[in-house]
């Protein structure tokens, strides 16, 4: 079943609802939301495009087939709410998912970016990722690295309230180091804050690139793995690909054209 949710004041903060009827949770729920055992957690995936690109409907499709197959909710905006910039948009869509009290984890994606493997489960992410921490139940955020400290383009938060605290403190240090000389984009205030004044280290944690943010050998900016996008990847992000394919006016869309015949559907 597909449907679109308006919510809040912005009509263009769509939820495809797919699979809304396949909740896995069975019975009473036995912890609040961002809490619940993986088998009874309810995901969501959030993007965002402002204009008309060559891959705009490869981008959803994929994405929505993804959610459609394992019932998590897949959420699109489609105009900029933010003065601060354009990608200071994913916060306010994390946050506005999040707060909802209905899901449990959030999965942020830029648009520019391709689920390769759609049979790995985000349950099986995340509990992966949290296997083996003695503070598990403290992370509230799953991000990677590339070959800087950090790479914002994928990453996961646990959805609870706490994770206003992050996000709170992401937009003051901008408010507080950002000058007209020296611009700083969301990814820089939120490395900062982690790497430089070593905040909210109980609350993120870092796992690596190719596991929810690998690049492909055209993009190398690897993690310390230098562990490229291979067949059976879970997903692919083509950051920056303007800066490393040359000689075409498209190159996002060459490399999302050409990796689109490497999903595994």
């Amino acid at each position: 079943m597909f449907f679109v949710l308006h919510l809040g004041t912005s009509d263009s903060l769509a939820a495809s609802s797919y699979g809304s009827t396949l909740s896995k949770a069975k019975g009473p729920l036995s912890q609040p939301p961002g809490f619940r055992p993986l088998n009874e957690s309810k995901f969501a995936i959030v993007t965002f495009t402002t204009e008309q690109k060559s891959f705009t409907h490869l981008s959803l499709k994929n994405k929505a087939y993804y959610a459609k197959k394992h019932g998590y909710d897949f959420y699109v905006d489609y105009e900029q709410h933010n003065e601060r910039g354009l990608m200071w948009s994913k916060f306010d869509m994390v946050q506005r998912v999040a707060n909802m009290s209905k899901y449990d984890w959030v999965w942020w994606m830029d648009f520019d970016t391709l689920i390769t493997n759609t049979n790995t489960k985000l349950e099986d992410v995340v509990a992966e990722s949290l296997k083996g921490l003695e503070n598990a139940n403290s992370v509230d955020w799953l991000f990677t690295p590339d070959c800087f400290e950090l790479n914002a383009g994928s990453f996961l938060t646990r959805a609870t309230p706490r994770i206003n605290k992050f996000v709170n403190a992401v937009i003051e240090y901008h408010e507080t180091h950002a000058t007209q000389e020296h611009q700083l984009s969301e990814q820089d205030c939120m490395r900062d804050i982690m790497f430089k004044e070593k905040r909210f280290l109980d609350n993120t944690h870092f796992i690596p690139q190719h596991k929810i943010n690998a690049f492909p050998a055209e993009i190398p900016c690897f993690d310390q793995t230098k562990i490229k996008w291979e067949p059976g990847t879970f997903a692919i992000h083509f950051a920056g690909a303007w800066a490393h394919v040359h000689d075409m006016d498209d190159p996002t869309g060459y490399l999302m054209k050409k990796y689109e015949k490497e999903i595994i559907w």
